[in-house]
């Protein structure tokens, strides 16, 4: 300290001044800690926000497919090569070969054909075609 009162900063570089510089430095570090951790935090509760609404979407979409009644009321046809129900001679969910005599179920809105078992399990988890998503909610059935 100088006679007059005034504080000078010593060569080494510290005093008041790198004092102040300091504080402030710090001050800015935290702040820009904090805000990295609310980011993180946030992210974490979107994503786990996003996870619950995917699996509770996936299973009302589960209880929305076709009841059994319903199901069983769609038209079963035998295969016959050159088929007429389908444009297809396989199966568009399993992927396997229709063989002749084999029950095929036939969607009635769009008539694609499927095997039964394959297209039970798709209707019972879900109201519509696989191939053209033609909803069978709104068809009536015999």
């Amino acid at each position: 300290m100088h006679g007059d009162g005034s504080i000078s900063s010593t060569p080494d570089g510290g005093g008041p001044e790198r004092e102040v510089f300091d504080t402030g430095m710090l001050i800015i570090l935290a702040v820009l800690l904090f805000a990295l951790l609310f980011a993180l935090g946030l992210n974490l509760l979107v994503r786990c926000g996003l996870q619950q609404l995917i699996i509770s979407a996936q299973q009302s979409g589960a209880s929305m497919g076709l009841k059994k009644r319903m199901l069983s009321r769609i038209p079963v046809a035998v295969y016959r090569s050159p088929d007429g129900i389908s444009t297809s001679s396989e199966c568009p969910i399993c992927l396997g070969e229709f063989i002749d005599g084999e029950r095929l179920r036939v969607l009635p809105k769009c008539s694609h054909g499927f095997h039964v078992g394959c297209i039970d399990t798709w209707l019972l988890s879900h109201p519509s075609c696989p191939s053209c998503r033609a909803s069978l909610q709104e068809v009536e059935l015999p």
